[in-house]
């Protein structure tokens, strides 16, 4: 008996070996740079390396796929026009600098749109995220999935933010989209976009008084050597887009594009876990560091709630009323299924 399961562990093991032999038979010799602006220890970073390597087994190691960390290719606008023109392969971070050309992009930006998570994540595994892909392949950007940013929260480092009246006048660095900056404004905020390169020495010099980024972000970035105090405010989730250039994708065989697709699958489901995992590891280390954290009143969170929708009207309107009931609706089928 024991010897018949020996001997089919080893069928097995040979019959692996060789249906990986074969697929790999079907990939060519390769290398391509997969570059992001986070730090290598963001769960972001994390996953392109075990993405990275999955393909690197998939493919019997003819696929060597380079992991270039803190926008050492150039900032996130740069990148993503060089994954539209073939030049850089795989990136994942922002991808409002596409506003111009996807408009349906600036949708992520509206406050308070998702209450959790796992309404965001099937919101844009859905009809949403399938309407965006479509829109970003037909301008050189292939989606391989959508990882998780978070919930942004505000940092500063002028006052404790405790009332919606603390933010007025507050010199906010906000993502580069209009209607973030005119939702800011609404609430009092002095809201300027700046590229994240530079975001880091603006906030040491004092040029800006405070930013808002997800929690995990700012503690890897090491946000609490230049800012004070935090509110957590939740106002607004943000995804991080995870794709290849279409140009190369284009190019691989079917084996190739069905490898990487399982890769990509895999290391999504590991970046969106572990970066869940990380949320509260990192608040508390931004508290380990004495940043101050508070968090607005039920009353003040229904005071922003009130005041921004005039003031992001124009922009719901350009991004498409039918692409917004899309989004809505999406958005009710998961808090309907949740019940």
């Amino acid at each position: 008996m024991k010897l018949n399961r020996l001997l089919a562990a080893m069928a097995l093991t040979t019959l692996t070996a060789l249906g990986t032999s074969a697929v790999a038979q079907d990939f060519k010799a390769r290398t391509a740079r997969f570059g992001h602006g986070l730090a290598d220890a963001h769960p972001a970073g994390q996953a392109a390396k075990q993405f990275a390597a999955e393909m690197d087994k998939a493919s019997a190691g003819k696929m060597k796929i380079s992991v270039i960390a803190n926008q050492a290719l150039g900032p996130d606008p740069q990148m993503l026009a060089a994954l539209q023109g073939g030049v850089q392969e795989f990136y994942t971070g922002s991808a409002l600098a596409m506003l111009g050309q996807v408009k349906e992009l600036g949708f992520q930006d509206v406050p308070f749109l998702f209450n959790t998570e796992a309404e965001a994540h099937a919101v844009f595994d859905g009809p949403v995220g399938a309407h965006l892909n479509a829109k970003l392949a037909a301008v050189g950007i292939h989606v391989l999935g959508w990882w998780e940013n978070g919930f942004r929260h505000i940092t500063n480092s002028k006052r404790p933010v405790n009332t919606l009246d603390d933010l007025k006048g507050l010199k906010l660095r906000t993502q580069p989209n209009p209607l973030t900056l005119d939702a800011f404004k609404a609430i009092g905020a002095n809201a300027s976009p700046l590229p994240w390169s530079e975001l880091f020495v603006a906030l040491e010099t004092r040029a800006f008084d405070g930013q808002e980024n997800p929690v995990v972000l700012m503690y890897t970035q090491r946000f609490y050597e230049v800012q004070k105090y935090m509110t957590l405010s939740g106002h607004v989730y943000s995804p991080l887009i995870f794709a290849v250039s279409k140009k190369y994708w284009d190019s691989l065989s079917p084996a190739e594009q069905t490898a990487m697709n399982t890769a990509a699958k895999n290391a999504t489901a590991y970046q969106r876990k572990s970066t869940a995992a990380e949320a509260g590891n990192a608040l508390q280390g931004m508290k380990d560091k004495g940043v101050q954290v508070t968090q607005f009143s039920p009353a003040d969170l229904q005071a922003i709630r009130d005041r921004v929708p005039p003031a992001i009207a124009p922009h719901l309107e350009k991004i498409g009323p039918e692409f917004m009931t899309l989004v809505r609706t999406e958005i009710a089928k998961v808090r309907g299924t949740a019940k």
